[in-house]
């Protein structure tokens, strides 16, 4: 994946006006993004995701996407066989979703306000999508993925490192992320009541270091 860092203009200081920055600039990118993509294939992942979130041998696990960008992650996870909604902020990533499987399940929304009922899912499957909102907000994130699940599974994944970096797409359309620590994730996911089963740390491939997460809600 293409990204360049650049001197661009600071991250904004409201939750909200950072979030509308960011969905602007992925309603511009969405097709190039799609087309461009080379992150690391969760194929694997999501089998054993999915076999993990599974209420029974029998059923598999109602699981949300959420940030599911161009529904990549979102499509291995139904064929693994999950039910599957996949949710993005940008309905252009919407779009490119639909084009990549038109079988599967597609919702607008905020990570820090889901549209959903409580205890609607199984698991939540979170690919590199809580680094998109600024440090105040990941903790009303978190605090709605508990409440969405039903006494289930979180797959979480998000870049090693602390603090706020910004960068730019093809040099032009600014993206602003939140790093987080082992420590801080930990505290923060605690913090919403969810329990760790299993952490680790691995390279994407430029070797930019990702903190991968499984924990259940409790």
């Amino acid at each position: 994946m293409t990204d360049a860092s650049g001197p661009l203009e600071r991250p904004p200081s409201d939750p909200d006006t950072w979030v509308r920055t960011h969905r602007a600039t992925y309603e511009r990118m969405a097709l190039d993004y799609a087309r461009r993509i080379d992150d690391y294939a969760a194929a694997d992942e999501a089998e054993r995701f999915t076999r993990l979130a599974a209420p029974s041998p029998w059923a598999g696990p109602r699981i949300l996407d959420a940030g599911c960008g161009p529904g990549r992650d979102a499509a291995l996870l139904r064929l693994a066989g999950a039910e599957v909604v996949g949710l993005d902020l940008a309905r252009a990533m919407l779009r490119e979703a639909r084009r990549l499987d038109d079988q599967g399940h597609l919702c607008q929304g905020d990570l820090r306000r889901l549209p959903f009922p409580s205890g609607a899912f199984d698991a939540l499957w979170c690919f590199a999508a809580l680094g998109h909102l600024p440090p105040s907000a990941i903790p009303h994130a978190l605090t709605e993925f508990h409440r969405v699940l039903n006494n289930g599974w979180l797959y979480i994944v998000v870049r090693q490192g602390a603090g706020v970096r910004t960068t730019s797409w093809q040099g032009s359309l600014p993206r602003h992320f939140t790093d987080l620590t082992p420590e801080a994730l930990t505290a923060a996911l605690h913090t919403a009541n969810f329990t760790i089963h299993q952490q680790n740390t691995w390279p994407a491939p430029n070797q930019t270091p990702w903190l991968h997460t499984i924990a259940r809600s409790g």
